[in-house]
């Protein structure tokens, strides 16, 4: 499994029309290669597996690993009006993982703030866009 790119977006559909979405996206390059790998091989998710492993679980379907790691979510609730942030990651095959509503239905170490804000210097982010912008080909998602 590859990794070409890893994306943060933060949102808020409580707002309806008014929602604005922050995209922050971080290529994998020779640069950061080292960061991201540590990040992918140290992080733990939902106290049962690495992340690395987990994503090889879903590109895999390995269903033993997913439901392992998904019966130990927290319990957390979204609030109304709370922002929700999916975290994505995009192999070079094309296929997507993506861990929805990550601050609540996840608990990844070495993600928030470790990586978030390593994501946040290093990578290119794009505040307030709005929904309808996605329908806008010179924005990259």
């Amino acid at each position: 499994m590859k990794i070409k790119s890893i994306k943060l977006e933060h949102t808020n559909p409580s707002l309806g029309p008014h929602e604005k979405v922050t995209l922050i996206t971080l290529p994998v390059t020779e640069k950061n290669a080292e960061k991201i790998n540590t990040f992918l091989n140290n992080s733990k998710i939902n106290n049962t597996t690495i992340l690395f492993e987990y994503l090889k679980a879903v590109e895999t379907n390995n269903k033993q690993v997913i439901d392992s790691v998904l019966n130990n979510a927290p319990k957390n609730h979204l609030n109304e009006g709370q922002t929700i942030s999916n975290l994505f990651f995009n192999l070079e095959n094309g296929e997507v993982i993506k861990l929805d509503d990550v601050y609540r239905k996840f608990e990844l170490s070495h993600f928030y703030p470790d990586f978030t804000s390593y994501m946040v210097e290093t990578g290119e982010v794009i505040n307030e866009i709005s929904p309808f912008d996605f329908l806008n080909p010179n924005i990259s998602h």
